[in-house]
């Protein structure tokens, strides 16, 4: 390694399917660091896309390689070692303490000891081991333990997954955390370790290209969209918010706004789980049931054209763990499509949507109340037109992934 280039694997807990977090957010930050000149590795067990098990590729200067998953979860572990042995990296940074990754990490860790002959002090678990290479990072974007209700885990699995979060935090030599929720939570269980903040960003191309598509929609009179139907767009992993809650507001909404539509966009981790909404907004209002459009899941290359009928989108979220601790790719890919949004001020949605670039709603905020927000705003339409132009300006200072990845090489320079 020289004095500017560094060796630098991300290793994966699974592959580039459906979760976002690692083509939305680990390869981002791994191009960015392969165009400042450093060797770069992405690592995916794709346990969950098993097609790709085996297929390496090139991807913006970043070696992506697909480990095969022949035999169960140790020996796909034991391949991304052996890779790791191969590549010799100078830091290893963990994409979630978890599964396959998180298992990687707490090898590395008990090599280290092994090699050093240290004892790790349970007060303080990371000041003694932070000398042999590879220096061992971890990047956080969920706090994992408030989705095992969800996820119906059962209960050892959910205490194993618990523990590993943990103790990834607690062993490693520095953490990058995507919420300022996330960060805290990472100081208070390991107050030595630096800890960077790093939101998840936006492309630089994000804001030309969103240009020209929104002007091809306004009609001369000003309205967002080339048809008279209001459409206010919820995209949603039916998690935000409980089932009644989504009941109430669209009853107070459809009273206040009846030539509204309500577009439920998305799938549920658990197939069956958008029944509960759909009978929660049945039951609160059965004349208006009518008036709401369940879409399921939209493919990539149908968002567009689903953006550009939305008058409005909504993110409400409850203010509890596991919305404080993510931070929401689709809100800002919402913003940047040229959508106005009315969104819940908690977590990192308040400071996606800071300084006007949403209208922002307490968080205490009752659903009626919420809808009350969004009625304001659909009759404001030159209002909504402002908040377009801020929300790009505001996610172009702020979340360019070139400014976020330059902040993650310097953090890396104490260590190389």
């Amino acid at each position: 390694m020289t004095s500017t280039t560094a060796r630098i694997a991300f290793v994966a807990p699974f592959g580039l399917g459906q979760k976002t977090t690692v083509w939305a957010r680990t390869l981002p930050l791994a191009r960015h660091l392969a165009q400042r000149g450093h060797v770069v590795s992405l690592v995916i067990p794709p346990w969950d896309t098993p097609g790709d098990a085996g297929k390496n590729w090139n991807d913006g200067g970043v070696e992506v390689v697909q480990v095969q998953i022949q035999g169960g979860v140790f020996p796909t572990i034991r391949r991304m070692l052996h890779y790791l042995g191969d590549f010799r990296p100078d830091i290893v940074h963990v994409v979630k303490p978890r599964a396959h990754a998180g298992l990687v990490q707490w090898w590395l860790w008990q090599r280290r000891r092994l090699e050093t002959g240290e004892r790790i002090n349970p007060q303080s678990p990371v000041s003694s081991l932070r000398s042999p290479r590879p220096m061992i990072l971890l990047d956080i974007d969920d706090w994992e333990q408030a989705w095992a209700p969800i996820n119906r885990y059962a209960w050892p699995v959910a205490r194993f997954l618990a523990w590993q979060e943990e103790w990834g935090i607690r062993h490693a030599d520095g953490i990058t955390a995507a919420s300022r929720w996330l960060v805290e939570r990472a100081q208070r269980y390991t107050p030595q370790t630096p800890v960077l903040y790093l939101p998840n960003g936006i492309q630089d191309s994000g804001y030309e290209i969103r240009d020209t598509n929104y002007e091809s929609r306004v009609t001369n009179s000003g309205s967002r969209n080339t048809q008279s139907i209001t459409r206010v767009l919820f995209y949603t992993r039916f998690v935000e918010v409980e089932p009644v809650w989504l009941g109430e507001f669209w009853r107070s909404l459809y009273e206040r706004r009846p030539d509204v539509r309500l577009v439920v966009a998305g799938a549920p981790l658990h197939p069956g789980r958008e029944r509960v909404y759909q009978e929660a907004v049945e039951q609160a209002s059965p004349t208006a049931a009518h008036q709401v459009e369940w879409l399921g899941f939209v493919r990539g290359d149908q968002q567009t054209e689903l953006y550009s009928l939305a008058t409005c989108a909504i993110f409400p979220a409850l203010p509890v763990p596991l919305q404080q601790a993510k931070c929401s790719v689709r809100l800002a890919t919402t913003l940047l499509n040229g959508v106005p949004v009315v969104a819940s001020a908690v977590g990192e949605q308040a400071a996606y949507g800071a300084d006007g670039a949403a209208r922002l709603v307490d968080p205490a905020a009752t659903p009626p109340q919420f809808a009350e927000a969004v009625v304001d705003l659909l009759a404001r339409p030159a209002e909504q037109q402002a908040m377009i132009t801020t929300a790009r300006l505001h996610l172009n200072r702020n979340y360019l992934w070139a400014k976020l990845g330059d902040s993650l090489v310097s953090f890396y320079k104490q260590w190389l």
